[in-house]
């Protein structure tokens, strides 16, 4: 029996959990420190459970490949870096799917991971409008600091190196505090008036925040997740109001004439201008996507089996083209050239059966709010998904970190559930 999460009560997590989620946004390095003791320590309280699972040993595998990959590479020494990109964070999730396996940790968890957002949201929004700057200090500390303009100049950032990845960031918490709102006001779970207030305003900056970022690629995912909301709980008016938004702003920025114009007149030119990509203009032919994409496409025909190992996209990339990127903006044709096509297909399918559970469980359970806990870490996910095909998030800490805990959230509630299921129906049937 899957008990119900509490509408009044909060169950805490253990302590270090709780500090390092609360510190990884705006002090990355404490977080991390704070959560890798506290996996350390799942691991060792689960290591013989964990042992005993076959995901244990498929991840064992890809990891076993990975280190193979690197012997092989090209670039050795930039492939043996990128390892850590993954293998650590395997242990994450195996370690912390042990912790979040109950509808009550996860209601923790979504809460730890929304409310530091907000302090996120007013650092980007001081820096873009009033011109915050830190002082060399912060940097030292944190890791960060406001350069009083945003990275690239006019994009929010925050404590992020880079826009994008502040979108990112985001649009997890965006996504996560929307369902943990309706929760509370669409379903009459309203626990204190001011915790509510804290996430109305945290929810409306984070929007803000998201919009001035100015990642066409979180707009349209937001959007969508806005949206999908709108039809799950059921309010028609948001999801045809949504609709017509939307095709005004598609058709002021990809329409023809004589329908675009007018349209132009009032989609404001900071939304239409960026997706139609008129305001950068003469991008070089080695910054569009599609050429990256084109090179990413030859690598992985010339090693469709081994691939070219970890982070060996940007040094070929720079030799061949003299350009200098960080990632192809596409998680998945990086990953496929950089480890074959065969592993890429177990580590995307694997994750793609670990969120199916996920979504079996949510299937399953009955109470409504607690559904539409379920519901909101699979809108995260499938939104950082999404993100992927035309991004990176996997080179980012941070962004690496919170997406496994979401995975490891999915899939450790959903073994309980499932489970739990499983047992009903096998106690129902006639002997």
């Amino acid at each position: 029996m899957i008990k119900h999460s509490s509408a009044s009560t909060l169950e805490y997590l253990p302590p270090l959990t709780e500090l390092g989620m609360v510190l990884l946004p705006i002090a990355p390095g404490w977080g991390v420190a704070c959560l890798g003791i506290q996996m350390i320590m799942l691991l060792k309280q689960a290591g013989r459970q964990l042992w005993q699972q076959p995901l244990t040993w498929i991840f064992g595998a890809i990891s076993v490949w990975l280190f193979g990959v690197t012997a092989i590479a090209p670039y050795p020494l930039e492939s043996l870096l990128g390892v850590a990109n993954f293998v650590p964070f395997f242990l994450v999730f195996l370690a912390f799917s042990t912790l979040f396996n109950t509808l009550e940790r996860l209601e923790r968890l979504a809460w730890l991971i929304v409310a530091p957002s907000l302090a996120i949201a007013v650092l980007g929004l001081g820096e873009l409008w009033f011109g915050w700057r830190t002082p060399p200090l912060i940097w030292q500390l944190f890791g960060w600091g406001l350069t009083g303009e945003g990275n690239p100049p006019t994009r929010l950032s925050s404590t992020f190196m880079y826009a994008n990845i502040c979108a990112a960031y985001l649009l997890m918490a965006f996504l996560l505090g929307v369902g943990l709102w309706l929760r509370d006001f669409a379903w009459g779970k309203l626990r204190q008036s001011r915790i509510f207030l804290y996430l109305t305003v945290t929810l409306l900056l984070d929007g803000v925040a998201l919009i001035l970022t100015n990642s066409r690629n979180v707009w349209a995912i937001a959007f969508l997740g806005l949206f999908i909301y709108a039809i799950y709980v059921g309010w028609w008016w948001i999801c045809g109001f949504a609709t017509g938004f939307g095709t005004a702003i598609l058709g002021a920025s990809f329409g023809q004439t004589p329908w675009r114009d007018p349209l132009r007149q009032i989609v404001p030119y900071y939304f239409w201008g960026r997706l139609s990509d008129q305001m950068h203009r003469g991008r070089a032919i080695e910054d569009l996507r599609i050429t990256q994409w084109q090179f990413v496409l030859d690598m992985i025909r010339q090693r469709p089996l081994t691939g070219w190992g970890i982070r060996s996209f940007t040094p070929s990339y720079e030799v061949a083209m003299n350009r200098w990127l960080g990632h192809p903006h596409n998680f998945y044709l990086m990953l496929t050239s950089e480890i074959g096509i065969p592993f890429a297909a177990l580590l995307i399918g694997t994750i793609g059966w670990l969120y199916a559970q996920g979504v079996l469980a949510w299937r399953r359970l009955s109470d409504r709010g607690d559904r539409l806990l379920l519901f909101s870490y699979l809108m995260a996910f499938g939104g950082y998904v999404l993100f992927n095909t035309l991004d990176v998030t996997v080179l980012d800490l941070r962004l690496n970190l919170f997406t496994w805990l979401l995975l490891s959230a999915i899939w450790g509630l959903g073994q309980q559930v499932n489970q739990a299921g499983n047992q009903s129906q096998s106690d129902s049937q006639p002997e």
